[in-house]
């Protein structure tokens, strides 16, 4: 609960910040790529832990011990939140029209 009222809290704070500088799009729109990069993230994170299974039952089929436990490291989420940030932004970016 209190790391939820410390995210509100900033959340705040930058809306306050943000309206001050009278944003390009609306926050509506902004919040709406923020559940595509949440929804990209989630793919990537699954794709990630699906990878990562299938390669250790892999590699436990050749005879050698590899953990799964592995794939429970929090760091995983963190990095599958990057893919997402990175894909999203590639594809949403547009180079400027030349004529």
């Amino acid at each position: 609960m209190f790391l939820l009222l410390i995210v509100v809290a900033t959340s705040a704070i930058a809306y306050v910040l943000g309206r001050r500088r009278k944003p390009a799009v609306p926050l509506r729109s902004a919040f709406g790529k923020a559940l595509e990069c949440l929804g990209l993230a989630l793919a990537f994170f699954l794709a990630d832990v699906a990878v990562g299974g299938l390669t250790v039952l892999l590699v436990r089929s050749t005879g050698r011990f590899v953990s799964v436990y592995g794939l429970s490291d929090p760091t995983l989420l963190v990095l599958a939140l990057v893919q997402a940030l990175v894909l999203h932004h590639w594809l949403v970016e547009r180079p400027p029209h030349r004529p």
